[in-house]
């Protein structure tokens, strides 16, 4: 299990590097390129961690970070789709999304 998200390295712009996170790319992080280390390029997947001094980022091996979003997948495919509360048994009644 990871610390922090991942991010895929996008694009960069002047001395900024674009990430998206992953595998979603749903939400975009802009940090400064100091931040990465020199074997980082546009399509490696990264583990970022945002600390108060800074960012902490890490190359996350790719066969590891394909498999955690399929683990991903599976667990979100088990989440809560609807629910509703019984008032009469006094439970909750949920159906997971598929």
């Amino acid at each position: 299990m990871f610390i922090g998200r991942m991010y895929k390295l996008d694009r960069f712009e002047d001395d900024l590097a674009v990430l998206l996170e992953f595998p979603s790319e749903s939400n975009v992080l802009v940090v400064p390129t100091d931040d990465l280390t020199l074997d980082m390029k546009v399509g490696d997947v990264l583990l970022v961690n945002i600390q108060e001094e800074g960012f902490a980022i890490s190359k996350v091996n790719n066969r590891i970070a394909y498999q955690q979003m399929n683990e991903e997948a599976i667990i979100s495919s088990q989440k809560i789709n609807s629910y509703y509360i019984d008032y009469e048994q006094g439970c909750l009644i949920y159906t997971t999304a598929s």
